[in-house]
């Protein structure tokens, strides 16, 4: 008669839960440069030295210098607050807006939400590197012309996630109860609705920042961010490319300072999605 063996469960592996204290270091330190970038950069972004010209990083340069010779590592510190600066503010703007937006449509009725849902999938109808493209082009060169291009394509995301949580929790019974008390719709949206639309948002804001900062430096890269010497992560990469093949230090680290922020906000919002599925 053989035994039965108990079934082991197999071990979970949690990757993220190691990556998630590594991922918000990142973040720390990234928003120490934004916030303090001259205690931590060695030189001036912008001051030009021609006898410094294209270094191999050193314990002078640790990121070596570029056609001007000015310090990449430093350039990379002041850059922080223009590319990540640039990619929260178009996600924190999108977000209020589309939250609004999403939560008006979702309690609305009839005719107004399908016109108000019409006008988002309007926007879902262009590409959206294409639509900001022309945005950009057609207001000018600048991040400012950047962020509004991005934030224009990026807000319906929210307006349709908060739409979709807010139909859904119009019918709970919590709400059904104030409603047959007389609560107005502005009082339910605000106290019985929002707050559990509030962490779905969350997650979405800090995944979006990653996404929001490649397409930030993606234009500038095409020309339609920054100016030189304005020490901004696309710009820089843009500036880099003549100079390959003899510099590798000038695209290399910039460009991973670009995969390491976005993979460190991503990490945090599926942190925070694993913890809100429970």
């Amino acid at each position: 008669m053989s035994a039965v063996l108990p079934t082991a469960r197999p071990r979970r592996s949690r990757p993220r839960g190691v990556l998630a204290p590594v991922a918000l270091l990142v973040i720390v330190i990234l928003i120490a440069f934004a916030l303090v970038p001259g205690l931590i950069a060695p030189d001036s972004p912008v001051a030009l030295n021609m006898a410094d010209r294209l270094k191999p990083p050193s314990f002078a340069h640790l990121f070596g210098t570029d056609e001007g010779g000015r310090d990449i590592f430093s350039r990379v510190v002041f850059g922080t607050r223009y590319s990540l600066g640039v990619a929260i503010a178009i996600v924190f703007a999108s977000a209020l807006f589309g939250v609004v937006y999403g939560a008006v449509s979702g309690m609305a009725r009839g005719s107004a939400d399908n016109v108000m849902m019409r006008i988002v999938d309007l926007f879902f109808g262009f590409p959206a590197l294409v639509l900001a493209l022309a945005v950009a082009a057609s207001i000018g060169r600048g991040l400012g012309s950047v962020a509004l291009s991005l934030t224009i394509i990026w807000w319906p995301g929210y307006a349709r996630l908060v739409r979709g949580e807010v139909l859904r929790l119009r019918e709970r019974p919590h709400v059904e109860a104030a409603r047959a008390l007389g609560v107005s719709n502005l009082t339910i949206l605000r106290r019985h609705i929002l707050p559990f639309v509030a962490q779905e948002v969350n997650v979405r804001v800090t995944t979006d920042i990653g996404y929001a900062l490649v397409a930030v430096t993606a234009l500038s890269f095409l020309g339609l961010g920054a100016n030189s010497p304005t020490p901004e992560w696309g710009l820089l990469i843009r500036d880099s490319r003549p100079y390959f093949g003899s510099a590798w230090w000038y695209l290399v680290f910039p460009g991973t300072m670009i995969m390491l922020t976005a993979t460190a906000f991503s990490l945090i919002g599926d942190s925070l999605a694993a913890r809100r599925g429970g």
